[in-house]
């Protein structure tokens, strides 16, 4: 994640992968000021903006999404993937 302190106000990303890298190709122009008050104010606290429980909702769906994928589109519960089996 990359943004000036001064002068313009452009966004981007680059994403390391182990076969690639991807940058956005030109400043991205969404506001993504919250999020980054956020990131900063985790580094600062160590207190995440998100719950655990949340945060393991989030990949539990994320998972259960590729999974359903994999299965050519078959519905796949949440339960599946995590230790409410």
């Amino acid at each position: 994640m990359r943004g000036l302190i001064q002068g313009r106000q452009d966004y981007g990303a680059v994403a390391f992968g182990m076969n690639a890298v991807l940058a956005t190709p030109v400043p991205m122009r969404s506001d993504y000021r919250p999020l980054l008050v956020e990131i900063v104010k985790f580094f600062q606290t160590g207190v995440p903006p998100v719950q655990p429980d949340e945060t393991l909702e989030i990949m539990a769906f994320m998972e259960a999404a590729d999974l359903s994928r994999a299965r050519g589109g078959a519905p796949v519960a949440l339960a599946e993937v995590t230790r409410e089996k």
